[in-house]
């Protein structure tokens, strides 16, 4: 039988759509970055069904004094760059409306948080889980041009670290103990 070579969705995008052409290499890898890293998190820890709800759920299971100092950091870092990309001098920008909050999604509890120059873990690591859910509906229900792809190469990168970041600390049968550094 014939082999088939890999199916290349960047140049069937540039060959067949108006734009595609502008797509960046480091959007690609970001968006094939953050669609892995969601994937996991929503079948390890929301069983398949994510909603705040579930993220209510799996902040419920987190024992911050537990969390290891190097993965408390990237929390921490993963708040941070949501405070300076979403905060203005004046309240909250563009770029926070634009994730496009829906009834439920509990906007007040994340702009308390990103207000906040110090929040409780288990808020931060809640408000971080809605964000990032925020910009999987955005990504996936293609609020986001091929234009704007190139722009959000940070931001998405920062969700796959926030994801991993949670993936590390609430048990899960995917993640395994040794990998995060505890005994079997």
């Amino acid at each position: 039988m014939k082999s088939t070579p890999v199916f290349s969705a960047a140049e069937w995008i540039a060959s067949n759509t108006y734009g595609g052409t502008r797509i960046s290499a480091e959007a690609e890898a970001a968006v094939s970055s953050f669609t892995t890293m969601w994937n996991l998190f929503e079948s390890a820890l929301c069983e398949n069904r994510a909603s705040v709800a579930a993220f209510e759920r799996v902040v419920n299971r987190c024992q911050p004094d537990t969390i290891p100092g190097d993965v408390a950091q990237s929390l921490k870092d993963c708040i941070t760059f949501w405070r300076f990309r979403y905060r203005t001098p004046h309240g909250f920008g563009d770029r926070f409306l634009s994730l496009n909050f829906r009834n439920g999604d509990r906007r007040d509890f994340v702009e308390s948080v990103l207000s906040a120059d110090l929040a409780p873990p288990e808020d931060e690591m809640l408000a971080l889980m809605i964000i990032v859910y925020r910009l999987r509906n955005n990504l996936f229900h293609g609020l986001k041009s091929f234009e704007m792809l190139n722009e959000q190469v940070k931001n998405l990168d920062n969700a796959s670290r926030c994801i991993a970041a949670v993936l590390t600390v609430i048990p899960s049968e995917i993640v395994h103990l040794q990998r995060r550094g505890e005994v079997a």
